[in-house]
């Protein structure tokens, strides 16, 4: 059915195949303009999925754009949250917005985030992003239909490393189970994912057999023609009592020649921008061939230009909210306190390398191995591979599998984004790796806001107090890349699990390689006076070495906060002579509750900076101090932190100054807890 008004039921626009034909060819365009505007983002599987989006969303499904929540209308549910871009594109071209916006990608408050979020853009039916989980929320769609007896019909887009997944068998079989011929699920089949080559990484082949014995009906497809796909769509409405899935076999990176079949593509935008040859203009030289572009160099211009204004505007509105002091205080605005700037990740990656001279470590990756640097731990030493296992995208079944090995005697390294490997498999870190005690650390790789344009589905803001809370569990939660190298040697040495968090982009170093570290005691961090290198301006000291210098107000962080923190230590001497003593509290468990006692008695205000949700490390101080204080002297608190809500997707210093978390604002916060006194 075409796109229809659903008032009327008249038909507003159907295309022909050769309509479609070019559609899908400025849908590709689109995505490749709002990628290459971004600056990140997913090329292979959009280009890929791209002929599916267009035939869908133009001529399969009954909606109307105008009226994006009619009940009688058909819903995609998009599981593979991270090909969002292709989703946009197909909903611009459908009428539900201008195309042209789509060219605000991953760029804050512009609706199209880097996974999508229903609340944000009309025609989303779902806010995606973890792998899995889409084809469950469809069931339950078209149990519905069938409950109220509706007739409209549910498609759910998945990808073929997310059948990976346990959940997605577990929805595989209740689909069969509900004999629900209403559903039709579509498999991108492009045979790579970010570690490489489907097959290789986690073979889920053979599908068709695997759906069919789950009681499926299996149609194959050539998921990059348009006229193979719209017959596909139509044998899938002729089944009756039981789902159908569609195994569309695509080109990863479809359309464009350096893209085409390249695993390095999955996760990146053209290397070399508008120009070159892998850039935007040969993407679209490669997809038109020898036909006439609609896109002249004039109409590129204009769409850059609307995610550069767009994107500029955002900056100014930001800033106008910030506070305003007596100089800028900014990181490397000033020829004074400059600092270098380096991934936590890249500190994991080297002390991992150095660990795995060790063979009694096991380590497992979970389709992101490079991304967080756990591919450092074989990457030059080959002999290593034996002891690293690929165990795709399936979180829960790894951290069962290193338990395992963690039982006979081995300690098992286990890793991927904190957000899936804290959350998706807690149980199975509750129940087997800590009530038994064993050796599995976890990595859990791009915390908290750090990983920005990705959206909140792939930001960790929660993982603190969900390990903090289970019985033998071992936390470090380090600042900066160096002191992420010391972190990981010291987890791993201790017995029991331990979980380390860690970010992805580029953070302040703000320590030395002799900078005082030991596990289990907080750092005292005091600003001294300006100097040409940030850290050269600061003395730091193990808390049981320190003695009190009658500082006015004291500020607890854990990781990249540490920074802000002390960048806040320099603004609140510089612009109000007031003395911060920094608690770097790099071990969350065991914490070092004598130094936050000692300092609750001796300065009495006590300001948490957390990138987690507000009271998550901010209630665990709290409770140690509250426990544990004799309250000899008045003591007053207050916490920073994301305040009761999910992430959002833009750049990361653009969401640490939306979501109150730069050090301009934590001076603030600490003026005004120091102003109660």
């Amino acid at each position: 059915m075409p796109i229809i008004d659903s008032k009327t039921a008249r038909i507003v626009q159907d295309y022909s195949v050769e309509d479609l034909i070019q559609k899908a060819k400025e849908m590709r365009v689109y995505n490749m303009i709002s990628l290459c505007a971004a600056g990140s983002g997913h090329t292979g599987g959009t280009l890929s999925i791209m002929d599916i989006a267009a035939v869908l969303y133009l001529k399969v499904i009954n909606h109307d754009p105008t009226n994006p929540k009619w009940d009688d209308r058909d819903r995609v549910f998009w599981s593979v949250g991270h090909k969002a871009p292709a989703m946009y594109v197909a909903l611009g071209m459908a009428g539900y917005f201008s195309i042209e916006n789509t060219v605000k990608l991953r760029k804050l408050w512009s609706g199209f985030e880097g996974h999508p979020n229903q609340f944000k853009l009309p025609g989303i039916e779902l806010s995606s992003g973890s792998l899995g989980q889409g084809l469950g929320v469809a069931i339950g769609s078209a149990l519905r239909a069938k409950l109220d007896k509706k007739n409209y019909r549910v498609f759910c887009i998945m990808g073929d490393g997310e059948q990976q997944e346990g959940s997605v068998w577990e929805a595989v079989m209740s689909a069969s189970h509900y004999h629900l011929d209403n559903l039709v699920g579509i498999i991108d089949l492009n045979g790579l994912q970010i570690d490489g080559k489907t097959k290789e990484v986690m073979n889920i082949a053979p599908l068709e057999s695997k759906y069919k014995a789950f009681g499926w009906e299996v149609i194959n497809t050539n998921g990059n023609n348009i006229e193979e796909l719209i017959e596909a769509f139509k044998l899938a409405e002729k089944v009756k009592n039981k789902p159908v899935v569609i195994l569309a076999h695509t080109i990863k990176g479809k359309g464009v020649s350096y893209a085409e079949n390249v695993i390095g593509y999955h996760g990146i935008t053209p290397k070399d921008g508008r120009c070159g040859n892998e850039s935007l203009e040969k993407a679209i030289q490669d997809i038109y061939g020898g036909s006439k572009s609609i896109f002249t160099n004039e109409k590129l211009d204009s769409l850059l230009n609307l995610a550069e204004d767009y994107q500029n505007d955002i900056e100014n509105k930001l800033n106008k909210k910030m506070p305003v002091f007596k100089q800028n205080y900014w990181w490397n605005e000033t020829e004074m306190m400059k600092v270098i700037m380096d991934p936590t990740r890249m500190g994991f990656g080297k002390a991992l390398e150095i660990i795995g001279e060790d063979k009694n470590i096991i380590t497992f990756g979970a389709d992101i191995t490079s991304s967080i640097k756990m591919d450092d731990f074989y990457k030059n030493h080959p002999e290593r591979k034996s002891r690293f296992f690929s165990m795709g995208i399936a979180e829960q079944n790894m951290t069962v599998v290193a338990a395992g090995f963690a039982k006979e005697g081995k300690k098992s390294i286990i890793g991927t984004y904190g957000v899936f490997v804290s959350g998706r498999n807690w149980d199975q870190i509750r129940t087997t790796c800590c009530y038994n005690n064993f050796n599995v650390k976890i990595a859990g790789a791009h915390g908290g806001i750090s990983v920005g344009a990705d959206g909140a589905t792939h930001q960790a803001l929660e993982e603190i107090p969900l390990m903090y809370y289970l019985p033998n569990m071992h936390i470090e939660v380090p600042c900066d890349s160096i002191e992420t190298g010391k972190s990981t040697f010291a987890i791993t040495k201790i017995d029991g699990p331990g979980y380390i968090r860690y970010g992805r982009e580029a953070t302040p170093v703000v320590t030395r390689p002799d900078t005082v570290f030991e596990f289990g005691v907080a750092n005292i961090i005091r600003f001294r006076q300006e100097q040409p290198n940030f850290t050269d301006a600061f003395e730091i000291f193990l808390s049981t070495n320190y003695r009190s210098e009658k500082e006015d107000i004291c500020i607890v962080a854990c990781g990249p906060m540490v920074a802000e923190g002390m960048r806040a230590a320099w603004i609140l001497k510089q612009e109000y002579n007031i003395e911060t003593r920094i608690l770097n509290i790099h071990t969350v468990k065991p914490i070092d509750k004598v130094a936050l006692l000692i300092a609750a008695e001796e300065i009495g205000k006590i300001l948490s900076v957390e990138e987690q949700q507000v009271g998550g490390f901010g209630n665990i101080i709290a409770g140690v101090i509250t426990q544990g204080k004799k309250f000899s002297k008045p003591f007053i608190m207050d916490m920073v932190g994301i305040n009761d809500r999910f992430g959002e997707s833009g750049p990361p210093w653009d969401l640490m100054k939306a979501f109150g978390l730069s050090a301009e604002q934590i001076t603030m916060r600490a003026k005004k807890l120091f102003d109660l006194s």
